[in-house]
């Protein structure tokens, strides 16, 4: 049985003018990025900016004999290589997650928000499934945050591409902590080489010491790179 719960929305402190919406990890929450979130507000430049924080689905996972976590797609195995993550993919999983996501994007867009005013943030799982939804989607937007992740749907990833991708411009920054022994970071490397294959020009930053988390001059690096495309300095 999957559940889910609606997005915690953290409206913007007076006019908004732009929308950031992230999507956490496994086992993690909406309310884990929301402590991100009250910090980057502290010096004010982030005071006009609504931030949607969804809530992944609670699922059984094959990989823990069926204990419940909140996942945005089953993992079907996994033995610590880039292998077993890249070649056993819950594509039903993803597909609802990208649509969730894409709907989400398609709502604020709706609402009076323009997609370039609209950026991306994910985290393992997340950030997985904010590429896809984002570099698949028919918006432009104004930039995503791929954070300890992977490409999900590798082998037919290009052929999702639309003819005329909105987003083949878009800003990414890529992020990826050298211990990751989750996300090993040769496949953050190796999703990286592969956006930029296709045509994408991806920004990559690593982190030393750090493992399937984020770290204190990722989160910098994040905050920075929201100001600068939302131009909020």
């Amino acid at each position: 049985m999957v559940t889910s719960s609606e997005p915690l929305v953290l409206n913007a402190i007076g006019e908004h003018t732009a929308t950031v919406i992230i999507v956490h990890g496994l086992a993690e929450s909406c309310h884990t990025w929301a402590k991100h979130v009250e910090h980057w507000r502290l010096n004010g430049t982030m005071d006009h900016v609504k931030f949607i924080l969804p809530d992944a689905p609670v699922r059984p996972l094959t990989v823990g004999q069926g204990a419940t976590r909140q996942a945005w797609f089953d993992i079907l195995y996994f033995d610590g290589s880039s292998e077993s993550i890249r070649e056993n993919e819950d594509v039903n999983g993803i597909e609802v997650s990208k649509g969730y996501i894409q709907r989400l994007i398609q709502a604020e867009i709706e609402s009076g928000t323009a997609s370039e005013r609209i950026v991306l943030v994910g985290f393992s799982q997340g950030a997985a499934i904010s590429i896809l939804a984002a570099l698949t989607g028919d918006h432009k937007l104004g930039g995503i945050v791929s954070l300890s992740s992977w490409l999900v749907r590798y082998k037919d990833f290009e052929s999702l591409l639309p003819e005329e991708n909105p987003n083949r411009q878009v800003p990414i920054l890529m992020g990826h902590g050298i211990d990751d022994r989750m996300v090993p970071v040769g496949l953050g490397k190796q999703s990286f080489d592969d956006l930029r294959r296709m045509g994408f020009s991806p920004c990559w930053e690593v982190y030393p010491g750090v493992g399937h988390e984020t770290c204190e001059d990722e989160l910098e690096d994040v905050e920075a790179f929201l100001q600068e495309q939302l131009g909020l300095h």
